[in-house]
């Protein structure tokens, strides 16, 4: 089972370094593990749609309306790193428009129902290509500091997107061919209803 230290010692086997025990060891590696892991998970994470990583949830919406062009405002959960659908669409389509400022979702829906990427902190949960890329993201961060390369940096992000782009695209692409909208969510009636202006027909 993958945990942070595991996966700090894949970073540091990348570079040729000596592994840790943990991340508050009193060494040089563990320090640096310890101030980039976090930062780093939770960029791998928020880059991709990974499964395991998938959330839903129906949002709160706050009784003060925003100072801005969007009519209502919702409570994202606190472990939100990205919202990728607003009831059902994509952030590219009309009825999935929406703005993230602070804590909160911005929209013109009257309900929100959104599915996000989620803070996971469990290694348990991580599929084995996560835990490959996260492992050389950070590596990527640790190379300067721990090696003083200046070309390593640069071929491990070249490594990680090499890894994450045409697999994790593939998987997910596999994945939501198996996901059905229900067929409401497409319908006339629910696109009047979660805008603030009825659609032209």
């Amino acid at each position: 089972m993958a945990d942070e230290t595991s996966i700090c010692n894949l970073a540091l086997a990348k570079l040729g370094i000596s592994p840790i025990m943990a991340l508050t060891d009193d060494s040089k590696q563990a320090q640096f593990c310890n101030r980039f892991y976090a930062q780093t998970r939770d960029e791998v994470l928020q880059s991709h749609r990974w499964n395991f990583a998938m959330r839903r949830a129906a949002l709160n919406k706050l009784s003060t309306a925003p100072q801005s062009e969007w009519a209502s405002a919702y409570q994202l959960p606190v472990d939100c790193l990205r919202v990728v659908q607003l009831n059902g669409y994509e952030p590219t389509e009309r009825l999935g428009e929406f703005s993230v400022e602070a804590d909160q979702l911005l929209t013109n829906a009257e309900e929100a129902n959104i599915r996000y990427i989620g803070r996971v902190e469990d290694g348990a949960f991580y599929h084995p290509l996560f835990v490959h890329a996260l492992a050389t993201m950070l590596a990527s961060r640790l190379a300067g500091p721990l090696t003083g390369s200046r070309n390593m940096p640069q071929e491990l992000l070249q490594e990680y997107e090499a890894l994450t782009g045409p697999k994790a695209r593939m998987a997910d692409a596999f994945e939501q061919r198996l996901q059905r909208k229900m067929p409401w969510v497409n319908s006339d009636l629910v696109a009047a209803r979660y805008t603030k202006f009825p659609s032209s027909q």
